[in-house]
């Protein structure tokens, strides 16, 4: 089965059955990523930021200041 054929099934779908279908790609999708193993890039990102936030526990942003710095940026 090819794309073409998946999108044009989709579309005759009623909402519900399109929300439905839609989930469970995501979980699909979501269940793939955790079996998936970081890369080493991945890996030394994290441990960088992880080590970051150790040195610096009080170098954070409020939530409300964060969110109006997003929104005047979009």
């Amino acid at each position: 089965m090819n794309i073409e054929t998946i999108v044009s099934g989709f579309r005759e779908l009623s909402p519900d059955d399109k929300i439905r279908l839609v989930q469970e790609f995501w979980d699909q999708i979501a269940d793939d990523v955790q079996r998936s193993p970081l890369t080493d890039s991945q890996r030394r990102l994290l441990d960088e930021r992880l080590a970051d936030e150790e040195r610096n526990p009080d170098d954070v942003e409020p939530w409300a200041k964060a969110k109006d710095d997003i929104l005047r940026n979009l």
